[in-house]
C-alpha cells in the first residue's frame, strides 16, 4: 500500500491554518486540523497514512525533510496559509526538487484561483479546493471520474474540477484521529483532555463582506455520519469535542437534528462551537446545552451597527446582549471575537467595541486585527485603492497590520488592539470570575499559560 503524509508544516509562530484560516494562536492553544482529520477518513482506504503536525509537536523543517527521506511517500498533502506562505512554499519546493513525490496543498489563498497558483509554481501537483470531496482519492489512485474539490495538473494542462451542481449534503469515512497527537493540543475552554475536532457543515449561509467563508456555498454534513464519527471518538475515550464549522446554528433544523441525536445516544461528550448572535435562541441554545454544549463561540466584531451594516453583518447590539445573556442563563461558556481596524474605522468606533466586549462579559475574547483577507469582498474594493496589496501574502490577524485602513495608522491599529487585550483579561474582576470557576488544577495551568502568553504578546 502506497504511503501518503499528511501534513501541519513547521513555522515560525503557532500557526493556525485549518478551514483556510490563517493567523496565529494568540496564546498556549492549538488544535487538530480538521481539513486533515477529514481528508485522513477519505484516504485510509487506499493509502498507508501518516500524520506530522509539526507546529503543535515543535517540530522544525530539518525533520520534516529527514522524515520523508526515511520513508517512501508516494505523496504530501500539505497545510498552508498566506500567514505563512513564504516559508511554507520554500520547503514545498525542497520537497518536490529532492523527493519523488505528489504534492497537493490545501489553503485559503489558494482555493479562491488555484489555476493562478499551479500556472507559477510548478513543482505544486494539485490544490484541494474542498476538502470534503473525494476527488483527492481518485487523483491520487490514478483512477477516472470525478475529481470533485480539486485543481490539478495532468498531461500539461491545469484542470479545475467544477461540479454544475452543488450538493446539499456530504459524508466521509471516520477520520483517523488516533494518527493525530491528540495530548498535545489545548483549547482554554475544553472541560476534557484529550479532545479532537469534528465537521457537521460546510461553508456559511451569510454573506459578510470581510470574510472569505462567505463564498464557500453551504452544505450540511448527514447528521447519522456525525453520529458515527462521535460514537468512534467515544469508544476511544474521546470526551470533548470542537465542532469546527463556522457557525453550528447555520440551519437551525439541522443543529436541532444532531442535539436530539446525541441526547438519544446518551453520547455524554462535551463540546463548543462557532455560532451568531442572531441565530441563537432559548430552545436551540437549550437542546444545544443538553447535548453537552458548554461553551460557543459568537462573532461579535464591532459595537458598530452602521460599520457591520456596511460590511454586510446588519446584527444589532441589542440581539448580541440578548444572546450572551441568554448563554449565562443557561450556564453556557462564551467567547467574543472582536476585529480592530475595519477600513474607516476610527480611535472611538474601537474603543467602544473594546468597552463593549467588557459589557458583554464573555468569558474569553478574542482580539484580530482587520485584514484584507483573500476571497473576500471586501479585499477587491481595498486592491482598486492598493494595489500593492495584490502580491502580499503575510496577512495575520495577530500579528502587526500591514495594511492602514485609511484613518489610523498600522502602529496605532496595532497599539489598540493590544490595549483590548489588557484591559478585557487583566481586569481584578475578571481574573476573580475566572479563579472561581476552575473545575481542575489542569484547567488552572491553562489558563496561567495562556495569560502569560497574552501579557508578553501585548507589553
Amino acid at each position: 500500500m502506497k504511503k501518503i503524509l499528511l501534513l501541519n508544516p513547521p513555522g515560525k509562530s503557532r500557526y493556525l491554518r485549518d478551514q483556510y484560516c490563517s493567523s496565529s494562536a494568540k496564546a498556549h492553544y492549538y488544535w487538530p486540523a480538521v481539513d486533515l482529520l477529514v481528508l485522513s477518513g477519505i484516504l485510509c482506504k487506499k493509502f498507508e497514512l501518516k500524520v506530522i503536525d509539526a507546529i503543535v509537536e515543535g517540530l522544525s523543517r530539518e525533520h520534516v525533510l529527514n522524515h520523508i527521506a526515511k520513508e517512501n511517500f508516494f505523496a504530501v498533502v500539505s497545510l498552508t496559509s498566506n500567514a505563512s506562505k513564504d516559508d511554507d512554499f520554500k520547503l514545498f519546493e525542497e520537497i518536490k526538487n529532492r523527493f519523488e513525490v505528489r504534492l497537493v496543498l490545501n489553503g485559503g489563498f489558494l482555493k479562491h484561483a488555484p489555476e493562478k497558483y499551479l500556472e507559477k509554481f510548478l513543482f505544486l501537483d494539485a490544490i484541494i479546493t474542498d476538502f470534503t470531496q473525494n476527488g483527492i482519492l481518485r487523483f491520487l489512485n490514478q483512477e477516472e471520474g470525478s475529481f470533485a474539490g480539486l485543481c490539478f495538473r495532468r498531461a500539461g494542462r491545469i484542470i479545475n474540477y467544477q461540479s454544475s451542481i452543488e450538493p446539499r449534503e456530504f459524508s466521509y469515512p471516520m477520520p483517523q484521529h488516533k494518527l493525530f497527537p491528540l495530548k498535545k493540543y489545548s483549547m482554554p475552554q475544553s472541560r476534557s483532555h484529550p479532545f479532537s475536532c469534528v465537521l457537521m457543515s460546510r461553508g456559511c449561509t451569510f454573506k459578510c463582506r470581510f470574510c472569505s467563508s462567505s463564498k464557500i456555498p453551504f452544505c450540511r454534513r448527514v447528521v447519522a455520519n456525525i453520529i458515527d464519527e462521535l460514537e468512534g471518538l467515544k469508544k476511544m475515550g474521546i470526551k470533548e469535542i470542537h465542532f469546527s464549522d463556522f457557525n453550528f446554528t447555520s440551519e437551525r433544523g439541522h443543529a436541532f437534528l444532531l442535539c436530539e441525536e446525541m441526547i438519544r445516544k446518551e453520547l455524554g461528550i462535551g463540546w463548543d462551537c462557532l455560532s451568531r448572535a442572531d441565530c441563537l435562541d432559548e430552545e436551540v441554545a437549550l437542546i444545544m446545552k443538553q447535548a453537552g454544549c458548554h461553551t460557543i463561540q459568537i462573532g461579535v466584531e464591532s459595537k458598530n451597527e452602521a460599520l457591520l451594516g456596511l460590511l454586510g453583518k446588519p446584527v444589532k447590539n441589542d440581539t448580541v446582549r440578548r444572546a450572551f445573556a441568554l448563554c449565562r442563563k443557561l450556564q453556557i461558556r462564551t467567547i467574543g471575537f472582536f476585529i480592530i481596524g475595519f477600513p474607516g474605522e476610527d480611535e472611538q468606533s474601537i474603543k467602544e467595541t473594546i468597552e463593549f466586549a467588557k459589557e458583554l462579559d464573555c468569558d474569553y475574547a478574542s482580539f484580530s486585527i482587520f485584514v484584507p483577507d483573500f476571497g473576500s469582498d471586501i479585499r477587491e474594493d481595498i486592491l482598486k485603492g492598493n494595489p500593492e496589496l495584490e502580491n502580499i501574502y503575510d496577512f495575520d490577524r495577530t500579528k502587526f497590520p500591514v495594511w492602514e485602513n485609511g484613518i489610523l495608522s498600522k502602529k496605532r491599529i496595532w497599539q489598540l488592539r493590544n490595549k483590548a487585550i489588557r484591559d478585557f483579561y487583566f481586569r481584578p474582576a475578571y481574573i476573580s470570575k475566572q479563579l472561581k470557576m476552575l473545575a481542575s488544577f489542569r484547567e488552572l495551568i491553562s489558563k496561567a499559560r495562556m495569560c502569560g502568553s497574552l501579557f508578553n504578546k501585548t507589553c
